[in-house]
């Protein structure tokens, strides 16, 4: 029984991701560079492609758009994943060094319970003969 649990929980979860992905994807194409002199107002059209016919123009709009390309490509998608996970990574990062030092402190104090206990028994078994 248990079992199908998982497993449907884990059809959900990539049902979930197959849905982020189509929204990103959707995003993306809605607002691709070649659309976005459809954002431009009409009076700057114009200015723009007089600039580009320049001879520094195009090489300059071309490593713009690759710039433009790579944040929001890139970095803001990668940001915005990471603000998604940060409290799972959270509970990585707070869980390790707890379980450590918990581990560290349980041996210690059963080392010196340990040590306690046998003195305590031979302190009884001299008192005793």
């Amino acid at each position: 029984m248990n079992r199908l649990t998982n497993k449907k929980t884990l059809k959900e979860i990539l049902a979930a991701y197959d849905r982020q992905i189509r929204k990103d994807m959707g995003f993306w194409i809605k607002y691709r560079p070649s659309c976005w002199a459809d954002l431009l107002p009409e009076k700057f059209i114009r200015p723009l492609l007089t600039f580009i016919k320049m001879k520094g123009g195009k090489k300059f709009v071309l490593i713009l758009a690759f710039l433009l390309s790579l944040v929001f490509v890139g970095v803001i998608p990668t940001l915005s994943f990471i603000w998604s996970n940060i409290f799972r990574i959270w509970w990585i990062l707070l869980v390790i060094p707890l379980s450590y030092w918990t581990l560290a402190i349980i041996s210690v104090y059963s080392r010196v319970l340990v040590q306690g206990v046998f003195e305590f028994s031979r302190a009884v078994l001299k008192e005793l003969k």
